[in-house]
């Protein structure tokens, strides 16, 4: 157990050497990332795994997934951009571009150098269908519900920004079949930390409804959300009951693949943020610890209210005797990493360690305040 989730409890040494020589890093495990492609890479059901690189775009890390076979979802054309520097002559059938209202160029761009295209929005189709014809594309499908462990992460229903709702499907069609536009794939994109497997069933079970009205769908492409552990005690996500309830999905549906788009859940685990105690506060019967990041380079637990386990890697055995809110630096009030977390009795230059900071932290963080942003290293 310890060996697969807690990998910087056995480097607990190597980390506490990088905190020696840098006031702030953020560490990544290369096994972690392996471990995780791995696990995927056994479910039979899943015929592509395309990695979704807006969770962590460190060029060293995009080059383990690289190596690994996996494709790459890109958001924006900056992302494939990025991709073609970290990743030299990269194939372009590796690449999938899922752009949410992005302007007219940005698609002739990207199906001008051969990627694959996702459109998630009637109006493409109606005022600019000509830049599509003759184009083999993706469409993006609003099931109509979402889920994640967040609203601002959850990505279907009326309520959100992506998607296209089935309603508009025989539009689609309509357009289409007009001006020559070849939608072989169905893409979709719950939400992200889905834990209930059978949201990803139901939501398989539409697209592949769906398959039968559009003649030529090839892809079914269930987008990403697959949830990691946030606290020790949380339950693993059953990837072993999913992927099989998945393949006795797919077996009724011959001749349509099966695509994914993970990013949290590959990269997640392997990073940890590696700071120190700049000062400690007692406020009534608050207790503060002060340490030298915050918001700037963390701002999931402000955006969002996520749980990321935070420890004292300098007392990591020492009795956990306190109540205390672990915040940083930046003067907003919302500057707040954990709260009511039992710690043991800290000072000022403790090495302090948030876990679960391999994806959407270094990709998420900003130059707010002007703080100097962490150091990245693989180990």
């Amino acid at each position: 157990y310890r060996e697969r989730i807690l990998w910087w409890i056995n480097k607990k040494d190597v980390l506490l050497d990088i905190a020696s020589k840098t006031s702030n890093s953020i560490v990544y495990n290369k096994k972690s990332i392996e471990k995780s492609i791995t696990k995927l890479n056994e479910i039979e059901s899943i015929d592509r795994l395309f990695y979704a690189m807006k969770a962590n775009f460190n060029p060293e890390i995009l080059q383990i997934i690289n190596e690994y076979g996996l494709g790459f979802e890109c958001v924006s054309t900056g992302e494939i951009k990025h991709l073609y520097e970290s990743v030299p002559n990269i194939n372009e059938k590796k690449i999938i571009y899922t752009p949410n209202f992005a302007a007219r160029d940005d698609y002739i761009w990207a199906l001008s150098n051969q990627i694959m295209v996702t459109v998630d929005n009637l109006y493409p189709f109606i005022k600019w269908p000509e830049i599509f014809t003759g184009k083999r594309i993706m469409i993006r499908i609003d099931p109509g519900v979402g889920d994640g462990h967040h609203d601002h992460v959850i990505t279907g229903g009326s309520f959100s920004k992506f998607g296209i709702p089935v309603s508009d499907v025989e539009k689609i069609m309509e357009l289409s079949k007009k001006y020559n536009i070849n939608i072989i794939g169905l893409h979709v994109h719950s939400g992200s930390g889905i834990k209930n497997i059978s949201t990803w069933i139901d939501t398989a079970k539409k697209l592949l409804e769906l398959s039968k009205l559009l003649n030529d769908i090839e892809i079914i492409n269930l987008g990403g959300g697959i949830p990691i552990k946030e606290k020790l005690e949380d339950k693993e996500f059953d990837l072993n009951a999913f992927g099989k309830k998945l393949n006795n999905l797919k077996t009724s549906f011959r001749g349509i693949e099966m695509w994914f788009e993970p990013g949290r859940f590959i990269v997640g685990e392997s990073g940890v943020i590696i700071t120190h105690v700049t000062q400690t506060k007692q406020k009534d019967h608050y207790n503060y610890i002060g340490v030298d990041i915050g918001m700037n380079v963390l701002i999931r637990p402000a955006l969002y209210g996520s749980y990321h386990e935070i420890v004292n890697l300098t007392k990591y055995n020492h009795k956990l005797t306190n109540q205390v809110s672990i915040v940083g630096p930046i003067c907003e009030s919302g500057d707040k990493l954990g709260e009511n977390r039992a710690f043991p009795d800290t000072d000022e230059g403790d090495v302090i360690l948030i876990a679960n900071a391999g994806a959407y932290v270094s990709s998420m963080s900003s130059d707010y305040n002007l703080r100097e942003k962490p150091k990245e290293l693989i180990i």
